[in-house]
């Protein structure tokens, strides 16, 4: 007798928002495994579940998330933003150190299960111009000003646990961003406000896939 193929299940991704750790990833699997759901693979940002979206409890699924302070994304181009700040947000913190300039891009692409050119295009898109290497290297001076103001770390060790190989390149840079060297901006207590980050803006476009 022929044997009949076992059809595969639906599977849905759930794109969340405020994972920024290995923690945080067991917490969504636990709250997502007690509502009842079959979870297939949880990542930075993103749970897959078993079922068809039609088929899932949507409101359930918002609430048991916000009690454990994360938050269910519902918009493509949302998501990839957050994904993006999120997995920045956790190679910042986590490596040390962090990686270095042309790696960490490849790193942030990896946590989000990308190629890094598909990555850069659709995030340069839908941040109206500004890439993936944009957005790390900002970031990495904004935490270079937390560690200064906050930490014991000098200068040339907070440059090495950011991953510069170059002093020089990377007092160059935190000049440029806030018109302080980072040894004067440590000396002053932290008395140099920088910039506050403008968030990417999101371009509405139509059909746009990663």
């Amino acid at each position: 007798m022929p044997r009949h193929a076992v059809p595969t299940p639906p599977t849905t991704v759930l794109y969340i928002k405020h994972m920024v750790c290995a923690r945080g990833i067991r917490v969504v699997r636990r709250e997502l495994e007690q509502l009842g759901l079959q979870v297939l693979d949880v990542r930075l940002g993103a749970a897959t579940v078993v079922g068809a979206a039609g088929d899932l409890n949507w409101a359930a699924i918002r609430q048991a998330l916000g009690a454990a302070q994360f938050a269910l994304l519902e918009s493509f181009h949302q998501t990839l933003l957050e994904r993006v700040d999120a997995a920045v947000q956790k190679l910042l913190r986590q490596a040390e150190p962090c990686p270095r300039h042309r790696a960490f891009g490849a790193a942030v692409a990896a946590e989000l299960a990308l190629p890094y050119s598909q990555l850069n295009a659709a995030y340069t898109r839908l941040s109206g111009g500004r890439t993936v290497a944009a957005f790390i290297v900002h970031q990495r001076l904004l935490y270079a000003q937390e560690l200064l103001a906050t930490s014991p770390l000098g200068v040339s060790a907070v440059a090495r646990r950011l991953g510069y190989s170059s002093l020089a390149h990377f007092s160059g840079q935190f000049r440029r961003l806030t018109r302080c060297s980072p040894s004067a901006y440590r000396k002053r207590g932290a008395q140099v406000q920088f910039p506050a980050p403008r968030p990417p803006q999101i371009m509405q476009a139509e059909g746009s896939q990663v």
